[in-house]
């Protein structure tokens, strides 16, 4: 059983995520600020218009770190449920690959004067930071602020909070 976590004590969770029927095709992102009791402190979705999953997925991380930068933020955690975005966020990417552009973009606000930890974590801990992105595509294209949890998810994130759990779901 799988269930979103509250941030350390002192520190805030930016939880984020990106989608893209077709491959590429049309693509979403969207994630959440929380405090240490889960409360939404700000969210966006993002309809982006066509291109791939990663690229979805970095957008998410790029808007998140920008909104949680904005807010002054010092302490932050981060989570992704795409492996190989969290892999280039740690590791970085070889400047000749088409996503390279957005990695460094995510690092110039890593490397800014706060803490930020990244992590990997399973959709099933990300089911908020998923609505905002599925909530997304019936958006016009652009990106969408919101300073509170909009209706639609309003229910994910009340799961979040009561710490409830959800068996993970693996494909064999």
């Amino acid at each position: 059983m799988i269930a979103w976590t509250p941030p350390m004590a002192g520190w805030f969770k930016l939880n984020t995520d990106g989608a893209s029927h077709g491959n590429p095709g049309l693509a979403t992102a969207g994630g959440v600020v929380r405090d240490g009791e889960g409360n939404w402190c700000s969210g966006f979705a993002l309809n982006i218009g066509i291109c791939s999953a990663p690229l979805a997925e970095l957008w998410g991380v790029y808007y998140g770190l920008y909104i949680a930068w904005e807010r002054g933020i010092t302490c932050l955690e981060v989570e992704v449920d795409s492996e190989m975005v969290v892999g280039f966020l740690r590791t970085g990417i070889d400047d000749s690959h088409p996503l390279s552009f957005l990695v460094r973009l995510c690092h110039g606000f890593l490397s800014k004067d706060w803490s930020v930890r990244v992590s990997h974590v399973y959709r099933e801990a990300n089911r908020l930071a998923d609505g905002l992105t599925n909530y997304a595509f019936s958006l016009h294209l652009g990106f969408h602020l919101f300073v509170s949890c909009p209706e639609n998810v309003n229910l994910l994130l009340l799961e979040d909070i009561n710490g409830s759990a959800h068996p993970r779901n693996v494909r064999l």
